[in-house]
């Protein structure tokens, strides 16, 4: 593992092209040849490279004992798998199965409609993909709490203050004993209430469909 972590860069990259190569092959293997079991190996390839680039990190931060921009990569590309991964997978796998299937000069094949959302149930999916980048938020939150503790900042807090001290520094030692967890916080923070304000506003103003415009 030493070997591995000492290019870690190089393999978090190769990580990463497995995952893609691992992708692409699970759906030409089971649409194009057919071949719905091996495409099975394709597909636990693809979750062992994932539980691989876990296992990185982790082990990175028990040979630095520091959280770092490497693990921080690596939190994103989990949160990405856990938020928005099956869906957009789910466009991949349907894209695949048209283009076979137009390309060999088969039946299009009855997928599930995946038509644009709008009203109430736009507003619905939306508050959905919020909760769970709330649930994400937090659950970071508890991690970096276990692993660096509160630091004496925190007693001192003043509400009317908070936001200048938080943000009106190029560092700060709010809310961890960690620097690097203080500065994801603090942007993550931001990007959240950007996500609350545009997600709600969806349920305040529900998406309308656009009117076709009949020709003159």
């Amino acid at each position: 593992m030493d070997f591995v972590l000492e290019h870690k860069w190089v393999f978090l990259i190769l990580a990463e092209t497995v995952f893609w190569v691992s992708t692409l092959s699970f759906l030409v293997v089971r649409y194009w040849f057919n071949l719905k079991k091996l495409s099975i190996a394709f597909f636990i390839l693809f979750l062992l490279n994932d539980l691989w680039i876990a296992a990185m990190g982790y082990f990175d931060y028990l040979k630095t004992g520091k959280f770092s921009t490497y693990q921080i990569i690596i939190l994103v590309v989990i949160a990405y798998a856990f938020l928005y991964g099956k869906s957009d997978f789910q466009k991949i796998d349907r894209f695949i199965q048209r283009k076979v299937a137009k390309t060999r000069g088969l039946p299009e094949p009855d997928l599930p409609a995946s038509k644009p959302m709008y009203g109430m149930q736009h507003a619905k999916q939306e508050r959905k993909n919020l909760y769970k980048h709330i649930l994400l938020f937090i659950t970071a939150q508890c991690v970096f709490l276990l692993l660096f503790g509160l630091s004496d900042a925190v007693s001192s807090i003043q509400i009317d203050t908070l936001l200048k001290d938080w943000y009106d520094t190029t560092d700060t030692d709010l809310f961890y004993k960690n620097d690097v967890a203080n500065n994801v916080t603090r942007i993550w923070a931001l990007i959240l209430a950007i996500d609350i304000i545009v997600s709600l506003s969806y349920t305040i103003a529900p998406k309308k469909e656009k009117k076709a415009t009949s020709a003159a």
